[in-house]
């Protein structure tokens, strides 16, 4: 399974991934309106959540690429639906900061929505983040998303 866009490359999240994922985790510009940084131990856990997600489910998150570089992850995702914390399927982006501001999430995150439609039938989509993080917001807007002001979200 792997998607391609005009300019990325998305493949499910892999096993061999850890070292990336483990270096997108610690970086605190890039986790600092997730939580704040993971240790390689909590980004493995992530790793293995996303595994079974993907074998349980049949879709979730992506490896997104672009030639040979890592730009970060994409995908959905049902762990808070599942656990009756969120009221849908999340579309979520994690991208290296130096990809910042390219429109990589927006890119991946609309390749994710239509695979997810087509492929798996999920036609609804939540996005979540928390006040602040106005990138990840303009992202959610120009993917057609309405902000629920009465529904905010603090780590």
């Amino acid at each position: 399974m792997e998607l391609r866009t005009q300019r990325l490359h998305l493949r499910p999240v892999a096993a061999g991934d850890l070292d990336a994922i483990a270096a997108l985790g610690a970086d605190e510009r890039v986790m600092a309106p997730l939580g704040g940084p993971m240790s390689r131990e909590k980004s493995e856990a992530w790793l293995e959540r996303n595994l079974a997600h993907w074998r349980d489910h049949g879709y979730g998150r992506f490896v997104v690429t672009r030639e040979t570089d890592f730009v970060g992850l994409v995908g959905l995702s049902r762990y808070d639906f599942d656990a009756r914390i969120l009221p849908g399927v999340e579309i979520a982006w994690r991208l290296v900061f130096a990809h910042w501001g390219k429109g990589y999430a927006t890119e991946a995150a609309r390749a994710v929505i239509h695979d997810g439609a087509t492929r798996v039938g999920i036609d609804d989509h939540i996005a979540v983040t928390t006040p602040g993080n106005t990138r990840s917001r303009r992202v959610m807007e120009r993917l057609g998303m309405v902000l629920s002001p009465s529904e905010t979200f603090e780590h």
